[in-house]
């Protein structure tokens, strides 16, 4: 069983919403610091807002926070070994933030990947429900030391994280069903297309904008060179100047 959810954690379904998250990543962003959406976009997130019962600001933050946490985890390999993850804390971490990004940018996502995301939660529920049986002792056993050392009860922390993914696809299903969300879809699924669209336009510029980087870190890291260059000019410029009055 335990393989299965190792299988499970590296589906390529996970993978293909990744895609999707990272190109939402930067529409949500570019809203945080323009106002360069069209009204519908932004009536969109609006209408997310007021259905969480939060202000924009908070709304978008909570996605942007929500699509790292996705990326990060759907990045991160899980080991196992003698039917365990070797890193428990690890495991834990990864369905806990992909449980985040589900929830958070449950709006952004594709039907498909909706759909995908509840057979998930309906597989691990059916994953925990096998822990009260043989399989469940034989795991206590196996982490009846660790827990001792690390004086933390391990199979119930290991237990309770089968459970992260369902409870986050529950209350955002929940959420939804208590508003009318048709247009919301609507505008959810144009806001998909044009995020797809950029990301696509971005990955043909690339190769002609190797010092353009697609983040702050990246435009940094590109243009060392540029900087160093720039920064000997101004010394140079200045030291002259300073000759000039002296």
């Amino acid at each position: 069983m335990l393989n299965e959810i190792s299988s499970e954690l590296e589906k390529e379904n996970l993978k293909e919403a990744a895609l999707d998250m990272s190109s939402i990543k930067q529409i949500l962003e570019s809203r945080l610091t323009s106002n360069s959406l069209q009204d519908e976009i932004s009536e969109f997130f609006r209408e997310v807002a007021a259905l969480k019962g939060q202000s924009v600001h908070d709304t978008l933050n909570q996605m942007v926070t929500g699509t790292q946490k996705y990326l990060e985890a759907v990045n991160t390999s899980i080991e196992f070994k003698n039917g365990l993850p070797t890193d428990l804390d690890k495991f834990v971490d990864k369905l806990e933030n992909i449980s985040i990004g589900i929830e958070a940018c449950w709006d952004l996502f594709s039907p498909e990947n909706r759909q995908f995301f509840i057979d998930r939660a309906n597989y691990f529920c059916e994953a925990a429900s096998k822990l009260q049986g043989w399989t469940g002792l034989l795991i206590r056993l196996k982490l009846l030391f660790p827990s001792i050392f690390s004086q933390e009860n391990l199979f119930k922390k290991y237990k309770d994280s089968f459970l992260l993914i369902p409870k986050a696809v529950n209350r955002a299903i929940e959420l939804r069903e208590s508003k009318r969300t048709t247009q919301l879809e609507a505008t959810a699924k144009l806001l998909l297309e044009q995020a797809r669209e950029i990301s696509k336009k971005q990955q043909y510029l690339l190769p002609y904008l190797k010092h353009l980087g697609r983040n702050t870190e990246e435009q940094i890291e590109k243009n060392q060179a540029a900087m160093a260059w720039a920064k000997a000019r101004m010394e140079e410029i200045e030291r002259k100047r300073n000759q000039r009055n002296s």
